[in-house]
Parts: C-alpha cells; sequence; structure tokens
C-alpha cells in the first residue's frame, strides 16, 4: 500500500514538470502568466482540500511574504529552464533542494547528522558533473541560459525549503495549509502583475491555451504535498523522503526518453543514476 502511495506521488509530482515542458513545445509565451495561473491553482487546491479551518496570523506574513518571492522566481526560473533545457536533468537538479534544508539544520540549528549525509553530498557532486550537458548540446540549447535559470531556481527552491522549515518550527506546524496559502497568493500577485505589463498582448492567448496546463500542473503540487503528508503519516519521514525522491528521479529520466524523445550520453544516464542514490544517503 505504501509503495503504491509512493509510485503515485512521484508520478503525480512529475505531472507539473510535464504541463510546463508541453506547454512550452507547443506555445512558447507567457511565462510570467502561466506560471502566476500555476500558483493560483495550487492555491485553490490547498483551499478547497483544508479540513481544519483557514486562520491567519499576522505574524507568519514575513514568512510567507519572502517565500512567495522566492517561490514565483523559483517557478518562472524553472519555466525557462524546462523551455531550453533536458527535462530529466532538470528534475535531477532541482531535486537536490533539499540540501539546503539539510545544511540549515546542520549550521544554524545544530541539528546532528550522519556521515550518510556527507556522503550523499559527495555523490550529489559527482552526480552534477556527470549529467553535465555535452558540448554539443551548449550549442543546440542555450546551455548557458539553462544553467543560470535552473542554479537560480535551484537556489530559490532551496531557500523556500529553508523558510518553511523556519515558519514551521516558529508556529510549531500549526499554520502549514495557511503559510502555502499566502505564500502561493503573493507569488500569484507578483507573478500576473509582472505579467500584464510583460504580455499583455498575448494576454488572451495565454489564458485560452495556457489555462489547462497550468491547472494540470497547480492540481498536481497540490497533490503532491497532500500524498506527501499521508505517506508520512504512514511511514516515517527518514524512509519516505528518499523512497519518493529516487522514484521520481528514475521516473523523471523514463519521462524524458518516452514522452520528450531525449537522448543522453552513458555517464548522463550513470549521473542520473547516483542522483537517486545521492538523495538515499542524504535522507538517512
Amino acid at each position: 500500500m505504501v509503495a503504491l502511495l509512493i509510485v503515485a506521488a512521484s508520478a503525480v509530482g512529475l505531472v507539473e514538470g510535464i504541463a510546463i515542458k508541453k506547454y512550452n513545445k507547443k506555445h512558447d509565451k507567457g511565462g510570467f502568466i502561466f506560471t502566476a495561473l500555476i500558483s493560483l491553482f495550487s492555491m485553490l487546491f490547498f483551499i478547497i482540500t483544508d479540513k481544519g479551518g483557514i486562520e491567519i496570523v499576522p505574524q507568519m506574513l514575513p514568512y510567507s511574504i519572502i517565500s512567495g518571492i522566492l517561490y514565483c522566481t523559483a517557478s518562472l526560473l524553472t519555466f525557462i529552464a524546462l523551455k531550453c533545457g533536458s527535462f530529466s536533468i532538470s528534475m535531477l537538479i532541482l531535486s537536490y533542494s533539499g540540501v539546503f534544508t539539510i545544511l540549515y539544520g546542520l549550521i544554524f540549528l545544530r541539528e546532528p547528522t550522519s556521515v550518510f549525509a556527507y556522503i550523499g553530498m559527495g555523490i550529489m557532486m559527482i552526480s552534477l558533473f556527470l549529467s553535465r550537458p555535452a558540448k554539443a548540446e551548449n550549442e543546440k540549447r542555450g546551455s548557458f541560459k539553462w544553467l543560470i535559470c535552473i542554479t537560480v531556481s535551484l537556489f530559490g527552491s532551496g531557500f523556500f525549503g529553508v523558510m518553511s522549515k523556519a515558519q514551521q518550527i516558529r508556529f510549531e506546524n500549526r499554520y502549514n495549509n495557511e503559510y502555502m496559502m499566502l505564500t502561493l497568493a503573493i507569488s500569484f500577485v507578483i507573478l500576473v502583475t509582472v505579467g500584464i505589463i510583460n504580455d499583455r498582448k498575448n494576454l488572451g492567448y495565454i489564458l485560452r491555451y495556457g489555462a489547462p496546463y497550468a491547472a494540470l500542473g497547480g492540481i498536481s503540487n497540490g497533490a503532491t504535498n497532500l500524498l506527501a503528508l499521508i505517506i508520512t503519516s504512514l511511514i516515517a519521514v527518514s524512509i519516505s523522503s528518499p523512497l519518493s525522491a529516487g522514484t521520481k528521479i528514475i521516473m523523471s529520466f523514463i519521462v524524458s526518453k518516452l514522452i520528450f524523445k531525449e537522448s543522453f550520453l552513458k555517464r548522463q544516464v550513470f549521473g542520473v543514476l547516483l542522483g537517486a542514490v545521492s538523495l538515499v544517503f542524504l535522507n538517512l
């Protein structure tokens, strides 16, 4: 039962990336508005599925404002990265955002860590080196642009994870849903404001063709978080987290081959597999 839930959560978690990549390949317009719509649909999912009643306290606002800025930045740059780079390699790199939370706990919270975390970080560095684009890919895919976008997106996602942990500690896990609702609302406001200024000529087109993909991505985002809560209620997070992350990496590689017809060097394939292994060590 738990194994099926983990596979389901990993598959659902990939839907957002697939929706973004598919929209990019077919329409390639309106990154600001499109990612704003994803934030909106994800926020609506959290509101609809909330069962404890919504309670917002003013002290939460600084956390949500910073997180909203980080979230919208990471979302937009992920959109651009998936447009000009490999789906599988992009998803692999973004999966390492959890390292920021580990380092935050280690450095600032003085949390104890094991030798496995250091081994995982070492394997992660090898994985990134092996997964780098080939020289030919650099010329064809605008790899420098992809590298900048995916790196900044990684940092944005990583620091978003740090802020999430900080607010969980500050409020003792009492307002997690409200925190996400506010964060996504702020992300939506920022992205739609810039989007209207930047993409106003194509606004109708983006809403018409982008809304179905964005709805799919936003619901995927919310459903992934919901499934994660169910899984962690059944088994320890130290077990569920590496299994989910590793499964997602392998599945993203399969999606890249079957849906997007991406080709990889042998070293890149090995790098992806090492990425899954590193996440297991990081969470032991």
